[in-house]
């Protein structure tokens, strides 16, 4: 078992005078690491109380940084491990879904009375959803639209659909109620993600999520997504091939990776040739990705968000503003949050990786853990 990072009990008094109802979990089951963040709600603040992150290599025998697919049962150890490495005492989480498992997508409608929505948005996304509705949970809810977008499709009512695999949800379930908490609700991750590092931009912004073996990019046009997608290949795929060129193994290849990234200095051309290409491919979905948003609605991103434990690439931010042309910068879901001061050095290292967790956390403290 290896401990990332885990900030322990940092508001010890608030934990001890209004005890552990009081506080909620979010936590993001990912491919390469299982993180946990936990909030409590002052004085309508979210103060952050514990966090903490946890390698799912080391309960298959593998190296920290490589995704690997975890039984129920290995899933429920880790999250009850993070949960004890971290001091995380609250018994109430929300959880999240991977985008690959789940669809999100746009649709117009009829103008029509919300009670006839009720009945036409399931009808019409059985057009959309490649299941049966029976075999997913499906959310949907009117989004706002520019007043160009609104002249050009007068009449109509543009719908979100969101709509994730109930086998997904139900496995996470019991793998959560076996490590001893209670999964008040779950949603899917690039929800999650955006609500941690969005505010009320009136321009669309584009965030991407970098995994270890999938990137999730997303459209967030009037505080709202428009539309989002999943990519194969992540950070994990960076390492490999470093491993591979360079002829060391995947451990040392993982910690050139984080040391030089594709920062542009003599000594490390080599790497940053060989990583560029894995980078780029992300860079050039996303970009395609933009231009059609900019084609569908006639409005430009200009703001890009890196989230992820991928994004923390050095070089990676300055290289892809160079990319896009606009502002690119590391997203930071602890920024809205209460923490004491001296913890900033450590929050600005881990941040970006913690926008899910963070997302799921705040959702619970706005639904009271339920």
């Amino acid at each position: 078992m290896a401990i990332q990072f885990s900030g322990k009990k940092i508001l010890e008094k608030i934990s001890s005078v209004f005890g552990d109802e009081k506080s909620v979990l979010g936590l993001d089951i990912g491919t390469a690491s299982i993180k946990v963040v936990q909030l409590r709600e002052e004085k309508e603040r979210a103060v952050l109380e514990t966090y903490g992150e946890l390698s799912t290599g080391a309960y298959q025998s593998s190296e920290e940084g490589r995704a690997v697919a975890l039984q129920e049962d290995q899933v429920a150890e880790m999250i009850r491990d993070l949960l004890r490495e971290s001091e995380a005492a609250a018994r109430t989480a929300y959880v999240a879904m991977p985008l690959r498992y789940s669809f999100v997508t746009y649709i117009e409608l009829p103008n029509m009375p919300l009670s006839e929505l009720q009945s036409a948005v399931p009808f019409e996304a059985r057009k959309y959803i490649p299941l049966p509705l029976n075999a997913v949970n499906l959310e949907w809810w009117p989004v706002r639209i520019s007043e160009e977008e609104r002249r050009e499709h007068e009449g109509k009512i543009p719908i979100l659909l969101a709509a994730s695999q109930k086998n997904m949800a139900d496995h996470y379930k019991r793998a959560v109620t076996k490590a001893g908490l209670s999964m008040k609700g779950s949603e899917i991750e690039v929800f999650s993600g955006t609500r941690s590092v969005i505010s009320q931009f009136r321009t669309p912004v584009m965030v991407i999520d970098i995994g270890a073996s999938t990137a999730k990019i997303t459209i967030v046009d009037f505080g709202s997504i428009r539309s989002a997608y999943s990519i194969e290949g992540g950070s994990q795929g960076l390492t490999v091939t470093l491993s591979r060129a360079l002829g060391v193994d995947f451990e040392r290849a993982e910690e050139m990776k984080k040391e030089s990234g594709i920062i542009d200095r003599p000594e490390t051309a080599e790497m940053r040739k060989t990583i560029l290409p894995f980078v780029d491919h992300i860079l050039n979905e996303s970009d395609r990705f933009r231009a059609y948003y900019r084609r569908k609605t006639r409005r430009s991103v200009d703001k890009v968000i890196l989230l992820g434990g991928g994004a923390k690439l050095p070089g990676l931010v300055e290289y892809a503003t160079e990319h896009f042309g606009v502002e690119v910068i590391l997203g930071n879901p602890f920024r809205i949050l209460e923490y004491p001061s001296f913890m900033q050095p450590i929050i600005n290292k881990i941040a970006p990786s913690f926008g899910v967790a963070a997302g799921l956390a705040l959702r619970a403290l706005k639904h009271g853990g339920s």
